[in-house]
Order: structure tokens, then C-alpha cells, then sequence
């Protein structure tokens, strides 16, 4: 894995531009792959949701949904991925990341929080990508699976294959970089690109299952997940045209709509 991988695996760093809310709690975990950093919110001995945000992102972006969320009643947690937001203050000598670590940082957040089986896990983008591999089956690991009674995927990634290719979209990069970008994912995910989606582990994902997106989404494409869910025509999808594939994460509707179904 060369230079093109490691560029491919080092999110961009935003500027935090405004402390968290004062009805959110700071939390700061010890795992064995570093500090991760986050934040709870809703009665403590409400049902348990696991926020997981997107690729370049932060868990401040789930801010009013995680409002909605506790007026129904949940208790919510949301982190800084590895390699994002405070998480990444926390951790300089960690850059990069990828979507094994992701799901290692929320299997180790669920044992730290002596969490059993969450109510829901609500993901965006890459997050709802690395929750799938959670939930499922992992070539990379014997680990058990993620329990949770439901699932909600908000503008999210359908695979690695969309990933690289939105990547592209905004990067220049040449041939050989490409390859050894494939060569990397199929190296840490000990899979094939083609098996690195959401459709691999369609059959392991929770029982209740909502989509959210905006159907003229251009970074994630909702047909690639709409083809990779094929096999779950029982999932509650909704869809938000003109939103957009962060500002979806602000509205007021999706909030109540995801309330509604998780609570």
C-alpha cells in the first residue's frame, strides 16, 4: 500500500467553529485504538442510539437530530470517528483511518458503555457503510456482530466501490494511484472491492431498517444502495429531494421521522 492509499485514508479537517450544546454531555472513551471523543445526550436510562457520522464529518452534525431523539425519550451517544473532529485532536500521531477501525471504534464504544443491544444505530454516508460490516459478517475479523433492534441509513455510501469513485470525483489521481487505492480497501477489508458493500452483509442488518436520502444525491448515488438492499423490500425508505447529502443531517422532518421510528 503506497502513498495514494494513505492520501485515500486521511480525511480533511474541519474547523470546529462552535462549542457542543450545553444539553450534551462530553465523554471522552480509552479504547485500544486510541482517545475517541464524543458526546451523550437524553435521559440516562433511555433506550440506547449510536450516532455514526460520514466521511469528513463530525458528530456535531448530528446535532438536531440528536434533539429530536432524546424529546422521545432516547439516550444518545455520538463520537468523533478515529481520525475526525476532537477524536483526532486527541490522537495527532493517527491521520488516517478506515472502515475496519470504524467498526472497531463502535464495537469498542458498545463494550465500554456495557451496552448489550442499542435501540438503534443511526449512520450517514461512509458511517452507514462501516455499520453494515458492524452488523454483519467481516472477512477482517472473527469478532461477534453489532445487536440492534433497528438501523436508519441517511444519505448513505452503497460500498467501497461508490466511495473510491466519488473520491475520484474530486481528486486527481492517476491510474496507478487508483490501483493502489483498490489494492489498499481489498488489503484491510481481506475481500475483493466487488464484496466490500452493503449488499454483502444486506441479510445481517437489523430487522427494522429505514433509509433516508435525497434521491438526486450525487456523492453516494441512493440507486447503487437501492440495488445492494434488493433483498430487504421491507425497509421504510424516505426520501427528501433538494436536501442534499449533509444538509439532509438538518432537517427538522428527518428528525422527527427517525424519533418516530426508533422511539
Amino acid at each position: 500500500m503506497g502513498a495514494a492509499f494513505e492520501r485515500f485514508c486521511t480525511p480533511v479537517q474541519l474547523e470546529r467553529k462552535k462549542s457542543s450544546s450545553a444539553r450534551f454531555e462530553p465523554l471522552s472513551l480509552a479504547l485500544p485504538l486510541g482517545t475517541l471523543k464524543g458526546f451523550a445526550a437524553g435521559p440516562a436510562d433511555g433506550p440506547p442510539v449510536l450516532l455514526v457520522h460520514g466521511w469528513n464529518a463530525q458528530a456535531e452534525f448530528f446535532a438536531p437530530l440528536a434533539l429530536a431523539l432524546t424529546r422521545q425519550g432516547l439516550r444518545v451517544y455520538a463520537f468523533d470517528m478515529p481520525a475526525h473532529g476532537q477524536t483526532r485532536d486527541a490522537n495527532p500521531d493517527r491521520p488516517t483511518t478506515n472502515m475496519p477501525e470504524w467498526v472497531a471504534a463502535m464495537m469498542g464504544v458498545t463494550r465500554h458503555l456495557g451496552i448489550a443491544c442499542w435501540r438503534g444505530v443511526v449512520a450517514h454516508s461512509f458511517g452507514a457503510l462501516a455499520s453494515s460490516f458492524a452488523f454483519g459478517p467481516r472477512p477482517w475479523s472473527d469478532a461477534p456482530p453489532l445487536a440492534s433492534d433497528a438501523a436508519v441509513f441517511i444519505a448513505a455510501a452503497a460500498g467501497m466501490p461508490t466511495v473510491i469513485e466519488s473520491y475520484l470525483s474530486v481528486a486527481t489521481v492517476s491510474e496507478a494511484e487508483i490501483a493502489d487505492i483498490i489494492e489498499g480497501v481489498e488489503r484491510i477489508s481481506r475481500a475483493p472491492l466487488a464484496a466490500v458493500t452493503v449488499g454483502a452483509v444486506a441479510s445481517s442488518l437489523p430487522a427494522h431498517l429505514m433509509i433516508v436520502h435525497d434521491p438526486a444525491d450525487t456523492m453516494t448515488r441512493p440507486a447503487d444502495l437501492a440495488y445492494e438492499l434488493a433483498s430487504r423490500p421491507d425497509r421504510t425508505v424516505l426520501e427528501r429531494p433538494g436536501a442534499g447529502h449533509d444538509g439532509i443531517l438538518f432537517q427538522l422532518e428527518v428528525g422527527r421521522a427517525v424519533a418516530k421510528f426508533l422511539a
